[in-house]
């Protein structure tokens, strides 16, 4: 069979194509520090690839999510903690007040700074998120928990939740109702607010017949500190689950990048070896072109 010069030719063309080819992709391979540059490299490895990728994000996405749940919680008890500190300074005054040595005037200085108190408390139940979201109108999230005049309730009895786990949802609402709201000893349900309001105006016209020194305005105000209290202690108990999810998050996409590295991740040394081959082998393949090109009868002639 003869083979002409162009056929040759051709081949030392195509081997040096090739030999290039190799040695471009191995120069990427080590520039990015990738093994797999395309799925066709290791369609298997490319494939657990995806789906370690797929996972690693929905997983920080929980800790992104996490994050949201912890702000939301930790505001929503510093407006407990703040509801707490008010309402104990309203019991307090209210032992004053009580007091059989007070005058009409120091029970109307008395139901004038609980009167403050109470519009404090109101507001702090009506308080908004940064996303400007009501903290206790359960699902109704933009509608004021409480109105400011009738102190009625105007959310429902959702909680708001988020996910920060694959199996776990978090909480991160409470519903006004069951902090704010409570039956007093009379047997009437009513939200504190108006428990508050109707003793401050008994005391401002110095007339106990309506809040007699009988301990009812005082228990009722116990009640709805263990309401709130309860609350706060619900909050703590999602914040630290919050903190054990994260854990558990991080270590999962801590383990999960492991598992990626192992597949996508490039032996430099064996790839440093590989490129000086291929660059050998490629000036090989130049140098038998070249001598190639010289070729001629002439040449023997």
């Amino acid at each position: 069979m003869r083979i002409s010069t162009n056929y040759i030719q051709q081949q030392s063309v195509e081997a040096m194509l090739r030999q290039q080819t190799e040695l471009a992709k191995t120069q990427q391979q080590v520039s990015t520090g990738e093994r797999i540059l395309s799925p066709s490299d290791d369609p298997v490895a490319a494939v657990r690839i995806l789906g370690i990728e797929r996972d690693l994000n929905l997983t920080q996405q929980y800790q992104g999510n996490a994050d949201v749940a912890e702000n939301k919680l930790n505001v929503t008890d510093g407006v407990l903690t703040s509801a707490v500190d008010i309402m104990q300074r309203i019991r307090e005054l209210a032992v004053q007040g009580l007091n059989d040595t007070n005058d009409a005037n120091a029970r109307a200085g008395i139901a004038e700074e609980i009167s403050q108190l109470n519009q404090s408390l109101l507001s702090l139940a009506n308080t908004t998120d940064a996303n400007g979201e009501y903290l206790f109108s359960g699902y109704q999230s933009n509608t004021r928990a409480f109105d400011t005049t009738t102190y009625a309730y105007n959310g429902d009895g959702g909680q708001r939740n988020v996910r920060v786990g694959g199996g776990y949802l978090v909480e991160v609402s409470e519903p006004g109702d069951q902090i704010f709201v409570s039956t007093n000893l009379d047997g009437n349900t009513q939200a504190i607010f108006q428990t508050i309001d109707d003793f401050a105006t008994a005391l401002n016209n110095n007339d106990l017949s309506t809040a007699p020194n009988n301990g009812d305005f005082l228990s009722n105000m116990d009640t709805a500190l263990g309401q709130v209290f309860g609350a706060r202690t619900n909050v703590g108990t999602k914040l630290n689950a919050i903190d054990q999810q994260r854990a558990v998050n991080e270590a999962s996409i801590a383990s999960l990048e492991t598992n990626r590295s192992q597949l996508a991740d490039l032996d430099y040394a064996e790839a440093i070896t590989r490129l000086n081959q291929q660059s050998v082998g490629l000036q090989a393949a130049q140098q038998a072109y070249v001598k190639v090109q010289g070729l001629s009868l002439f040449n023997y002639i």
